[in-house]
C-alpha cells in the first residue's frame, strides 16, 4: 500500500486492514521453497518406492500452494471517513485498486460474527445497487460496540444492533471460557475410563498368552499414571473467568463436580502477562501472577491481538498500570 494509506488514524476516521505483512510473506515463501527443494529428490522414487515418491509429490504440491499463498494473497485496507469509504486492494506485485463508496450509496449496515476459533467481527454494508461489501475484521475485540457506533455516525447511518460479544468492554462483565458444566466433566471422565480400559486389554491378556514382558509392564504403568493425572486434573479443563470492575471471579469444577469460586482483586495481582504457543494463530492464554507467587492461567484465546486486547481490558478493570504491575 502507498504511504498515504498507512498513515496513523485519527478520531475522524477508522481504518480496517486485512492481509499479510512483508516479513510474514517472506517467511512463508522461504518455508515453501525449502519444502519444495526437500521434496524434489524424492520424486525419483516414484517408479520403485511408490509410497515414498507419492509422499514427496504431496509435499511438493503443498509447498507450491504455500508459495502461491505468499505471492497472491491480497492486502485490503478500508479507510472510513465522514461520509465515505475508500477501499484499497493490492497484491504483492500488482496494481493498487481503489473504490470509493459514498454514504448515500449505502442502504444498510450490520455486524457479522466470523466463523473460526477466535471471536471476530466484520461489518457488512449493502449498497443501493444491491451489492454486499464485507469489511476486514474489526481490530479490537473489546471495542466492537464502540467502533461500530463510531463508523455508523461517520457514515450517517443508524446505530446497528449490538453484537453478542462476551469480550466487549461495554458489558458490565466480560467472560473468558464457557460456563462451567458438570455434565461435560462427567462425560470426559467416562471417556477416559473407557479408553484406559480398552488400551489395558492387551496387557491383561498378556499373562495368559505368555507374552508378558518388562517393557509391557513399564508401558502399562506409564499409561495408568497418565490416565490418573488426566482424571485428577480434569476439572481444570472447565474454567470460566468473569471480569468485573475491580475483581475477577474464577469458576472451576472440583473433582466432586461442584463449582469452586475464587475471587481476585487488583491488590492481589503482581503482574498480568500473555503466554503463547510460539506460532502464528496458535492459542494464547492470559497469565495472572499473584503476590503470593501463585500463577493462574485463563481459558485459551485464539490470536495474539485478541489476547492482548483482553489483557489491556483486564488491566484497566483491575486498575493496574500498563505494564501489568499492581
Amino acid at each position: 500500500m502507498p504511504p498515504s494509506m498507512d498513515a496513523a488514524t485519527n478520531e475522524n476516521e477508522v481504518r480496517l486492514r486485512k492481509g499479510t505483512s512483508l516479513n510474514e510473506r517472506l517467511a512463508l515463501a522461504g518455508a515453501a521453497v525449502l519444502l519444495c527443494l526437500v521434496a524434489l529428490p524424492g520424486l525419483s522414487h516414484l517408479p520403485n518406492q511408490y509410497w515414498l515418491g507419492v509422499a514427496a509429490l504431496f509435499a511438493l504440491l503443498f509447498g507450491c500452494l504455500l508459495l502461491g499463498a505468499a505471492l497472491l494473497d491480497r492486502n485490503v485496507v478500508w479507510i472510513i471517513t465522514s461520509g465515505e469509504i475508500l477501499i484499497g486492494e493490492q497484491r504483492p506485485f500488482g496494481k493498487l485498486h481503489k473504490r470509493l463508496i459514498r454514504y448515500d450509496e449505502i442502504s444498510g449496515m450490520h455486524i457479522r460474527k466470523n466463523s473460526g476459533r477466535s471471536i471476530e467481527f466484520s461489518l457488512v454494508f449493502e449498497t443501493e445497487s444491491g451489492d454486499l461489501l464485507t469489511s476486514p475484521p474489526l481490530p479490537d475485540i473489546t471495542q466492537v460496540h464502540q467502533t461500530t457506533v463510531h463508523i455508523a455516525r461517520l457514515l450517517r447511518l443508524p446505530d446497528p444492533e449490538p453484537a453478542e460479544n462476551p469480550l466487549d468492554a461495554v458489558n458490565a462483565e466480560i467472560r473468558l471460557g464457557k460456563p462451567v458444566n458438570p455434565r461435560r466433566v462427567r462425560g470426559l471422565k467416562v471417556l477416559f475410563v473407557l479408553l484406559a480400559g480398552t488400551l489395558s486389554l492387551p496387557f491383561i491378556y498378556a499373562p495368559w498368552s505368555g507374552k508378558w514382558s518388562a517393557l509391557g509392564i513399564a508401558v502399562w504403568s506409564l499409561g495408568a499414571i497418565v490416565t490418573f493425572v488426566l482424571l485428577r486434573y480434569l476439572h481444570r479443563i472447565s474454567a470460566c473467568w468473569i471480569v468485573h470492575d475491580g475483581a475477577i471471579r474464577i469458576e472451576r469444577l472440583s473433582w466432586k463436580g461442584t463449582t469452586e469460586v475464587e475471587t481476585i482483586g487488583g491488590d492481589d495481582v503482581e503482574a498480568i502477562d500473555v503466554e503463547s504457543g510460539g506460532r502464528k494463530d496458535s492459542l494464547y492464554v492470559i497469565t495472572i501472577r499473584l503476590r503470593t507467587g501463585k500463577k493462574i492461567r485463563s481459558p485459551p484465546l485464539a490470536g495474539k491481538d485478541q489476547t492482548h486486547a483482553v489483557q489491556a481490558e483486564i488491566i484497566r478493570r483491575l486498575r493496574l498500570n500498563s505494564s501489568g504491575d499492581a
